[in-house]
């Protein structure tokens, strides 16, 4: 059969991640691993699930284990409020919407909000979930570079003015502001108050989405952008993947009542429920402060292995290698100097049992191919301190070939 004459014109849209693919190899049982942005499944509190799942089942099961309704419970939905408005994003349980893990949320909101050729602001490098969920709607994707501070809003203002001038308005702007995936940015105070000055001038939604916010190692929080937001324009993304269990895909969207309703109408007839036993979990966990102790250890955790990273590339990568350095989360951004293919240098690195994601699939065009991701999250400490000196050794030895080549000398 050749199904292809049966597929929706959108289904051409839909490809498989490059990333993703590259995940099949760098994800075998003898790899050291740094592809995978993943929690550290070390670190899942294994005993005390057990027992509360336990508790959960002998008190509650009948429930835990039925449908739920599809905005999702309501005691979690109550407790997010609580937590939102703590972190200064005031709302009731009737402005969270709970989701299979966050990236329901992105696809939710791609699939209520954009119509084929609806331009959508992302960040470039961006992360890959986001970009495919807007791909998948067809939405035209327009990239701004980040610094170090994230997203351009100088860029985005030309930008801005040149799609004004074509007659195109973004329907949202997808940010990732604490961390980014992939590149491991903070974006600046100052930075989300020009974003947001922009979408009220230009008249476009955010789409905030913040898996990473909580994993701080170091500097002071700063407000999220849906705190600075008057008019409801700002859509906030939660997820407790990163900070307790991804397994179990519960997130959250917060936002206006009447986007959530709109929403809720979307997921209704993509999957009725989310998981009724995750979200009872997730709340049992999180209203007895279980949660935020846990963060704490993580946190903990996390920071030594990003400082071990981040000491190792210091050690053996070669002058001309550049990094980001992350104050949270779980990426660095690595940039090699020009000529160096992120992509063969992968293929060579698998082959010495070492993996990376290469940084093209992080890009809507053809640009990142000497840049790459490096996840510290899930990899062992000694893997660390092997894998780096295995990716220092071939960086070495491709820039000399850079240099023998440059010289004439073979």
């Amino acid at each position: 059969m050749q199904f292809e004459r049966f597929y929706a014109d959108r289904a051409a849209c839909m490809k498989t991640s490059e990333i993703r693919e590259f995940f099949k190899l760098a994800e075998q049982p003898d790899v050291m691993s740094f592809a995978g942005g993943f929690p550290s499944a070390d670190y899942f509190p294994v005993p005390k699930i057990t027992e509360v799942l336990q508790e959960l089942l002998a008190q509650e099961g009948k429930t835990a284990l039925q449908y739920g309704a599809t905005e999702g419970s309501w005691d979690l939905r109550e407790y997010l409020a609580q937590k939102m408005t703590r972190e200064g994003m005031p709302c009731t349980a009737e402005n969270i919407l709970i989701t299979n893990g966050s990236q329901q949320g992105m696809d939710l909101i791609s699939k209520v909000f954009l119509n084929p050729g609806d331009v959508v602001i992302v960040e470039e490098p961006g992360y890959v979930g986001g970009l495919g969920a807007i791909f998948n709607y067809e939405g035209r994707r327009v990239p701004i570079p980040l610094d170090q501070e994230g997203l351009r809003a100088d860029i985005l203002s030309s930008e801005l003015r040149r799609l004004q001038r074509e007659g195109r308005t973004p329907k949202y702007a997808y940010v990732v502001p604490n961390f980014q995936n992939p590149s491991g940015i903070t974006m600046s105070l100052n930075r989300r108050r020009e974003i947001l000055q922009l979408a009220q001038e230009y008249d476009f939604l955010i789409l905030e989405d913040n898996p990473y916010g909580d994993i701080r190692f170091e500097g002071e929080p700063i407000p999220s952008i849906k705190t600075m937001d008057p008019e409801g324009r700002v859509i906030y993304l939660g997820s407790f993947s990163k900070v307790f269990l991804p397994g179990i895909r519960v997130g959250w969207i917060m936002a206006e009542k009447a986007l959530i309703d709109k929403i809720a109408c979307a997921k209704g007839s993509t999957d009725l429920c989310s998981n009724s036993l995750g979200q009872r979990l997730a709340y049992r966990f999180a209203v007895s402060g279980y949660i935020d102790a846990h963060i704490k250890s993580l946190i903990s955790e996390y920071k030594a292995k990003r400082d071990l990273m981040l000491s190792c590339m210091e050690k053996y990568f070669p002058e001309g290698v550049t990094w980001t350095y992350p104050q949270g989360g779980f990426f660095i951004w690595v940039t090699f100097p020009a000529g160096i293919s992120a992509r063969r240098l992968l293929l060579k690195a698998i082959e010495r049992k070492v993996a990376y994601v290469d940084g093209a699939g992080f890009y809507v065009n053809d640009n990142g191919k000497n840049t790459a991701r490096f996840a510290y999250s899930e990899a062992e400490p000694q893997k660390i301190k092997d894998g780096i000196a295995i990716l220092g050794e071939l960086l070495h030895e491709e820039l000399d070939k850079q240099k023998r080549h440059a010289s004439g000398s073979f």
